[in-house]
């Protein structure tokens, strides 16, 4: 019986599902992105702000903390994570903010076509799988430039973490093992 209570709880710490809910607010003119990504809505996780440079995106943790991304690795980053069935979307809400102080036509415009964009997309993803999705698009006349607030909410469990991380180490082990081979075979 105990055994049983034991296994219980361990599948069920693997399979419930954590939620993580992130933010991402861009806003043109100062030429930041903030980010904020929290555990079930609460705990803040990571926070910090990015910059782009010549070579990649500089994402600024703390004062004293900060990651370097080059583009080159941004591409290939794909390629290197592929379980992202496991990983679901809950919920998707953007708001965009066009200023239109200095061309109020364009900004019209543009505010027009993003949101003509927004049904969309959102139309497509509405027919693939049940996710909340909220798309507002704001003009404003007084301000220049352009902001973006984004909020979303993914669902995944410890197991598909785990899988992952088996995957990973069995790719590395796999290259090393190739690498060995050649260098033993020179």
């Amino acid at each position: 019986m105990k055994g049983f209570i034991v296994t219980a709880i361990i599948a069920a710490v693997l399979l419930f599902p954590i939620f993580i809910q992130s933010y991402v607010f861009w806003d043109s003119e100062t030429k930041k992105a903030g980010f904020a990504v929290y555990f079930a809505g609460i705990v803040r996780i990571l926070s910090g702000y990015a910059q782009l440079y010549t070579g990649g995106i500089v994402f600024h943790l703390s004062e004293k903390k900060a990651v370097i991304l080059p583009y080159a690795e941004l591409l290939n980053a794909r390629k290197k994570f592929e379980i992202t069935r496991g990983f679901v979307v809950c919920s998707y809400k953007q708001i965009i903010e066009v200023g239109g102080a200095q061309y109020a036509s364009a900004a019209l415009t543009i505010g027009l076509l993003l949101r003509k964009i927004t049904d969309l997309v959102f139309y497509g993803l509405q027919k693939k799988k049940d996710i909340k999705l909220c798309g507002e698009v704001i003009t404003d006349m007084n301000r220049k430039g352009v902001r973006a607030t984004i909020r979303a909410v993914i669902a995944f469990n410890l197991l598909i973490l785990f899988i992952a991380a088996v995957k990973i180490l069995l790719e590395r082990l796999l290259a090393y093992g190739r690498k060995r081979k050649k260098q033993e075979g020179r």
